[in-house]
Order: C-alpha cells, then structure tokens, then sequence
C-alpha cells in the first residue's frame, strides 16, 4: 500500500492511496481511497503523541477486501504527520529494531528467480541511488537484499518507490544518473574512461540517450501491468527523464574529469584545428553566432541549448564544414567553461 500524488503545481496536486496486486500473471496497480489535496484531513490527534485515522478511510479498505497492518497505513500518512509525532514514530521504529521483512524467509535461489523478473533498468537505477556509482558492476546471477525493496510491486508503485529515493539527488547529478540506469557506458566499450561521461562525445551520448529511452518506452516488459497506450508517445514515467537529462549537463566541478574530457578532445581534433585556448572571446562569441552582450545575458543552461541548435546545423552529416564545425565546438568549450557551473 502506498500513497501517489497526482497532479501538477500548476493545477493543483491531489493524493491517492493505492496497492499492487497480482493480477492475470504480473502486478498491477488499483485505487483504494481518494484522500484530495489534503492528507492530513485524515488523521486525527486525541492528545499527547498519538493519533488515528478516519473510519471512513479504514472501512473503505476493510469493504475492498485490503489486508493491512497498522504500520502500513502508518507508513503511508508519516511524512503527513505532525513533526513532533513524526519524529517519536521514527525514533521509536529505528530502536524497536524489527523484522527481516516480507522476503526474509526466501532463500538465495528464490531470490535470484524473483529478483530476475525485474527489470534492468530498474536494477540500475536503485544501484545508483544506493551506491553513487557509474561502473555497476554485475547485477545478474545472484541475488541483492537491497532490490528486494523492488519486489512485489506494479510498474507504478516501483516508479513511486524510485521517484522518493531521486529527490535526493543535486541537479548535476542527474545526468550521470540517467547515463548509468540507461547504461549508455556499453556504448563506449574500447575507452578507458567510459565511466566519467563528463570525458565522453557529448553529442554522441545525447544520441544513444535518445535512442535507449525510445526502446525502453516501447518495452513490454517494462510496462507489464499497465493499461496505459504505449502508442502514444513517450510514457509519462519517461518524459520526466527526458527533461532532466537536457535541462542539466554533467558535473564538471570534478577536476580528474574535466582534465580527462580536455585531454580526449584534444587527441580526437589533434592536427585539425587550432586550440581554443588561444581563440579570442569576440571570435568564439561570432563561431556561435552570438555577441558578447548577448552571451553575458546567458546562463549555462542557455548556452548549452543554443549550442545544441547551431551545432546540429553545422554538423557534417548536415552538410556543414567539417573544420567549421570543429572550431565552433571548441568556441562553446571556451565559453562553457567561463559559465558557473
């Protein structure tokens, strides 16, 4: 059981409590109660620290035949709680210590056979969120307790499970993030720095984003127990991937990273054009087509944008000139470099 906001904070955000169940061989997702705008309405506060919920919520799962503890529904409404309640709930669940949970009694080889029914994108992106690494290592062939969070839950809950632990990350985190659960790293499999996507063709990984998010939005088995049309253009569990990937660009506070990312534009381009370290800033203002004023008015996200628009115009496959090209890429290093990150 769990509690998903729909909506927007343009119109308004409203609340729904929800569960998986298993229905016609996978899990799906259903409404149980409709809380509105407001969660806490439900909840109810007799004095001191403790509290209870609305019969009407309570009855309405009892009439639908829902199986719950008083910690789930307790689960459900903490982050609606009063903070000083909130904070004795949690204190006191951290040193009552607790069960091993649902899947505590499995074995390692029903674990791998349940944790192989879930999908690798998914696998992915919770090795992120819990470890931070780009370089995943091998996930399949043996079991991990930290995906059994994962099990027992429809394609929605697992996006609302994964969508709680993002919020976590800082925005420059976000592309490598989508670089590592996309595992775009397969496409450079001959470079040593495959793992640091900030050293990596920028243009190239634009590309194989694209492409690996389209295969994935047209995967059956990523979307198994959802009714939604596929056929409709990208899902809304994706667009909001597709903008966090061109609203934010890769870290490159980190020095090894950047050194390395200047260090392999210089061997690709060597001999074929003239460094940008000697280009004048009004010459790289006019590769861009942009005046200095212009450019002053800019912020790093602007310039990222408008490079991407004049470099798919200028690009070779387009037409453009090759050493055009080139010497307008290193304009856009110089001045990139010159944007607070």
């Amino acid at each position: 059981m769990y509690l998903r906001r729909l909506g927007s904070a343009r119109d308004g955000y409203r609340y729904v409590l929800r569960e998986s169940h298993w229905q016609d061989g996978c899990w799906r997702c259903r409404d149980l109660f409709d809380l509105g705008e407001e969660p806490r309405d439900f909840i109810h506060y007799p004095g001191g620290n403790g509290f209870y919920f609305s019969a009407e919520v309570e009855e309405t799962l009892s009439a639908k035949g829902v199986v719950y503890s008083c910690d789930e529904l307790e689960d459900v409404f903490l982050p609606f709680l009063e903070p000083g309640t909130r904070r004795v709930i949690e204190a006191f669940r951290r040193y009552s210590g607790g069960g091993s949970g649902r899947w505590g009694s499995c074995s390692a080889a029903e674990l791998q056979e349940l944790q192989g029914e879930l999908h690798s994108f998914d696998k992915r992106r919770l090795h992120y969120l819990r470890c931070g690494r780009v370089d995943i290592g091998q996930l399949e062939g043996r079991p991990w307790k930290f995906l059994n969070v994962l099990l027992g839950k429809s394609r929605d809950e697992i996006e609302y499970t994964l969508e709680s632990m993002e919020r976590q990350l800082r925005p420059h985190e976000y592309r490598t993030y989508l670089f590592t659960a996309l595992h775009l790293q397969r496409y450079f499999p001959q470079l040593l720095l495959r793992h640091q996507p900030a050293a990596l063709d920028g243009e190239k990984i634009d590309e194989f984003f694209e492409e690996e998010l389209c295969r994935l939005n047209a995967d059956k088995k990523f979307f198994r127990g959802v009714d939604d049309d596929l056929d409709s253009g990208l899902h809304p569990y994706l667009v909001k991937y597709m903008i966090l990937y061109f609203d934010h660009d890769f870290d490159r506070g980190n020095r090894f990273a950047e050194a390395a990312r200047q260090f392999t534009w210089r061997r690709r381009f060597q001999g074929s054009a003239r460094s940008g370290a000697g280009m004048a800033m009004a010459d790289a203002c006019r590769c861009l087509g942009i005046g200095e004023a212009e450019l002053e008015k800019m912020n790093r996200t602007e310039l990222i944008r408008h490079y991407r628009v004049q470099a798919k115009k200028a690009h070779p496959d387009a037409g453009g000139d090759h050493e055009g090209f080139i010497r307008m890429s290193e304009a856009y290093e110089l001045l990139l470099a010159r944007k607070p990150a």
